[in-house]
């Protein structure tokens, strides 16, 4: 399934497992938690929670007509294939045909944005690594203005180049400050805005350029504008491209290079049936995971309980399967730390709620970001595991704790208010006001500013070597991108009516119109 689909951190898991499963009629035990109860924990008798405060999200039913879902069906069929495989083959020509340089990086950026990226791998490779590979008269070319030069950057750092930042450095003046004339570039404020998403640790000039380009793009007169450019300046100003679901971006994209002066028509129709064809794959998907009775699960009062159940559903299916797979590797060990970490985090938010403590912002994040789903996630998506890897991760690395964080702390900023008002625990937000005596307004500023550095070490992180392959390593800055397309606006996941179904009817019901 495609990342939008995600609901909970223990949904990176195989979707295509539990549909195999589902479709087997084997349905897991739902255990009736109606009923009262009581936990204790481990070596103490106090109670950490009781039936008689038991808190609840109270979340509104659910909108979704299961019928409907697992009636879904595209209008993508057989008969598009061979002209779907035809125009892909034209594709991949036109990506490794000669070309001036900003014309490849733009050629490049299109087919990313547009989805089709996964289609040419190899091609788009060996077109960076010309780019990299040029003359330098050929390189002086990039760096003649604002956009190829900032264009240039993103691109080299999307795949895995450490261009340095003081490429920039020609467009500032003898105060060290971005030269004010380049405001006039509105394409160029925009090309350097999206870059200086990809800064890596304390890359100063970076940030300075992130600082520069958000505020003379939020100053411009859109009056003023040219109706597509100011569509793109407000796409980007609501989220930076680098933050953003590939999905979510390819569907918003077409539509947007189906109304540039000078797209190129073979590309723009490949894109429109390719998004077709996935999505018809995922309806398929999405159909098959229907047919387990999910309303089983809405019947059990405490959501908490709900994922702890469909996370012990789903782990202890790829126990059995990975410990086969690996004729005798004993994961079981790794899993019972990993589950003993998550209990122990929330043993712990119990005691807080229910001592009254308020935890430093400190103590709040070291408990808030335990890895589990990174280590389910890696039984579902890695063919060659590893002890390598295995014990890489129950370390905690810095690429999946930055992850973890990015889902937490976005999560707080869209959702705090209203666990709050429902008496749920203090978040960072809080955790920051009562540490420094700041407004909620101050406080949430720090917050979001910590999101962004959040994702400078991440980007950092990615460039270091570790002992994972694809498509694992991806699902790092991705976790951190659903948490951002499901928090940008408030609690997308627990109130998804709005801008979360939006994303998933255009993502999974309507085709894009061809023409």
């Amino acid at each position: 399934m495609a990342a939008p689909a995600i609901s909970s951190p223990f949904s990176t898991l195989s979707t295509a497992r539990l549909s195999s499963f589902s479709s087997n009629n084997q349905h897991p035990k739902i255990i009736n938690y109606a009923k009262p109860f009581v936990i204790r924990c481990v070596n103490s008798a106090k109670t950490i929670y009781s039936p008689t405060i038991r808190r609840s999200a109270n979340y509104r039913p659910n909108f979704w007509d299961y019928s409907f879902v697992k009636s879904l069906k595209s209008d993508y069929t057989e008969k598009h294939a061979e002209k779907y495989e035809k125009m892909e083959e034209e594709v991949r020509c036109l990506i490794t045909a000669p070309m001036e340089p900003l014309e490849r990086l733009e050629l490049i950026d299109e087919v990313q944005r547009l989805g089709l990226r996964y289609k040419f791998e190899t091609e788009i490779k060996n077109a960076v690594q010309d780019v990299v590979n040029q003359t330098n008269d050929q390189d002086a070319m990039l760096h003649h203005d604002i956009h190829s030069t900032a264009l240039r950057f993103r691109i080299l750092r999307q795949h895995g180049y450490h261009v340095p930042q003081e490429i920039f450095d020609r467009f500032k003046d003898e105060n060290s400050h971005f030269k004010a004339d380049l405001c006039n570039d509105v394409e160029g404020m925009l090309s350097l805005y999206e870059a200086s998403f990809f800064g890596l640790g304390d890359e100063n000039t970076i940030d300075d350029a992130k600082v520069f380009a958000t505020k003379h793009l939020k100053g411009l007169n859109e009056a003023k504008l040219d109706s597509r450019m100011a569509r793109k300046v407000n796409h980007a100003l609501d989220m930076p491209l680098h933050w953003r679901l590939n999905r979510v971006e390819a569907r918003w994209f077409i539509d947007t290079y189906r109304e540039e002066k000078n797209k190129n028509r073979l590309l723009l129709e490949l894109a429109t049936m390719d998004f077709n064809k996935v999505q018809s794959i995922h309806q398929k998907e999405v159909s098959k995971l229907a047919r387990w009775d999910i309303h089983e699960i809405d019947k059990i009062p405490d959501n908490t309980i709900k994922t702890c159940l469909l996370a012990l559903f789903n782990t202890t299916n790829e126990i059995g399967y990975w410990t086969l797979r690996e004729k005798g590797f004993n994961i079981i060990p790794y899993l019972s730390k990993m589950w003993a970490n998550l209990c122990k985090a929330y043993c712990k938010e119990a005691r807080w709620f229910h001592s009254g403590y308020k935890p430093t912002l400190k103590e709040y994040i070291d408990n808030a970001v335990p890895l589990l789903g990174f280590f389910t996630a890696y039984f579902s998506t890695t063919e060659n595991i590893s002890k390598e890897a295995l014990d890489y991760i129950y370390d905690l690395p810095s690429i999946m704790r930055c992850s973890a964080m990015l889902l937490r702390l976005t999560n707080d900023l869209g959702t705090s208010s209203d666990e709050l008002a429902r008496g749920d625990n203090v978040k960072s937000i809080q955790c920051y006001m009562n540490d420094t005596g700041a407004s909620e307004e101050v406080a949430r500023a720090y917050i979001n500013g910590l999101v962004h550095r959040t994702w400078k070490t991440l980007n950092k992180d990615m460039f270091l070597d570790n002992p994972f392959e694809e498509p694992f390593i991806s699902a790092c800055p991705n976790l951190g991108r659903t948490a951002q397309c499901f928090y940008q606006y408030g609690d997308g996941h627990g109130v998804p009516q709005y801008w979360t179904k939006d994303h998933i009817i255009s993502l999974l019901v309507e085709p894009v119109p061809l023409d």
